[in-house]
């Protein structure tokens, strides 16, 4: 039988989830401020683009809030400007780009993942 949830329990729970929204756009709002006056930018995570995929289209570019995206015969990513935040990866309509660790958490220091031996991408749906 399916629980019924109560107003004020959905409202709770909304609430919830709307805290750590706004935990997160405040900190990504930090990040581009510091990367727009010059900071160095430190990310566990980094944009990668599969040439294969990638059209050239444009619209990671116009997605991306640093300017880290340039387009050529395909997308250019400035590792110096990415943030990590995976707009890009949102928007591409290819599939062509995706996240990836910066840094390897333990758990994948001993694993071999392949070719290259780094963990498969992480997608936008994966927990953050």
């Amino acid at each position: 039988m399916k629980r019924e949830v109560s107003r004020k329990e959905e409202l709770r729970e909304l609430k919830t989830k709307a805290r750590a929204i706004q935990a997160r756009l405040d900190l990504l709002g930090i990040r581009i401020g510091g990367i727009q006056q010059g900071a160095p930018v430190i990310s566990q995570w980094m944009a990668c683009v599969d040439v294969e995929k990638c059209v050239a289209c444009g619209i990671c570019q116009e997605a991306c809030p640093v300017g880290a995206i340039a387009i050529e015969e395909c997308a250019r990513l400035d590792v110096q400007r990415c943030m990590g935040c995976g707009r890009c990866v949102q928007e591409c309509p290819k599939g062509a780009l995706s996240l990836r660790p910066t840094r390897f958490p333990a758990q994948y220091q001993t694993r071999s993942w392949g070719r290259g031996n780094s963990p498969p991408p992480r997608r936008m749906n994966d927990a953050m």
